[in-house]
């Protein structure tokens, strides 16, 4: 298996986290469980996989060669129907696809479209280019000019200066901050915060915020920080251990016990 990360050019940095690129040969299809992660993405599926993303509701199956993630919002169940795998993936940042798309991301929250749908032709054309690079780094390279290209084009209402002032307190307050202080310190009103949370990142921040703190939760029992339930979830500000069990579940598809007794 290969698996490598890679950081982006310092023009993308407020808008791309990470590249990542994993190959894998399979002999069988795959299953895996996959908790709410605070992500937005982009994939390209190079070796044509058939993927079955469920949340429990409903089921996309990717075939295509590039696909947008929104920001989930439960946790998902993954299938993979391949003799292989060949992804190149982007994480962007929470505000990423707003910067590079200029669409309402409403359309986009825990739902997977094809990139063709936002970019159209562009995408087919640039899939070309990625796989005639000749390594994953020259594929980076030419992603990296793409989307550079999509970033100039778009441009945001003043608003998401607030959104982004906002998603720095959560990340502070590991999401346990109070919407109410969230709009005194970006002096804004609950309405014009929700409004603009919605349009940029296609959730209230309300509903982000949870997920920020469960995240949080999630990393601190993976890494084997915390075996005290009770004294974890008081914490990172929930109610206490019946609350932070209830949430944790509703996010992850799994109890907070689960993760203790099945670390990283």
């Amino acid at each position: 298996m290969i698996y490598r990360i890679f950081n982006p050019c310092p023009q993308l940095c407020d808008i791309v986290d990470m590249y990542w690129y994993t190959k894998l040969v399979l002999n069988e299809s795959v299953q895996q469980d996959y908790p709410t992660p605070v992500m937005q993405g982009l994939t390209f599926n190079f070796s044509k996989l058939a993927e079955h993303h469920s949340d429990g509701s409903k089921t996309v199956t990717l075939y295509k060669e590039a696909y947008l993630f929104g920001q989930p919002v439960y946790p998902r169940v993954v299938q993979t129907h391949t003799s292989g795998i060949d992804i190149l993936g982007v994480k962007f940042k929470p505000l990423g696809i707003a910067r590079v798309t200029g669409i309402n991301m409403e359309q986009l929250a825990d739902r997977i479209i094809a990139a063709e749908d936002i970019w159209g032709a562009a995408v087919g054309s640039l899939c070309d280019e990625m796989q005639a690079a000749g390594d994953t780094e020259h594929a980076i390279a030419v992603l990296e000019r793409f989307l550079i290209r999509q970033s100039v084009k778009t441009s945001l209402h003043y608003r998401v200066d607030n959104v982004d002032a906002a998603l720095s307190l959560l990340e502070c307050h590991a999401g346990a901050i109070s919407v109410k202080d969230l709009e005194d310190r970006t002096n804004t009103s609950r309405k014009t915060l929700e409004r603009a949370f919605l349009t940029y990142l296609g959730m209230g921040p309300k509903l982000y915020s949870r997920i920020v703190r469960f995240n949080t939760a999630m990393q601190a029992l993976q890494q084997g920080r915390h075996t005290d339930i009770g004294r974890l979830g008081l914490e990172l500000g929930y109610y206490d251990a019946s609350h932070f069990s209830s949430e944790f579940k509703r996010f992850a598809g799994k109890s907070p016990t689960y993760f203790i007794k099945n670390p990283e």
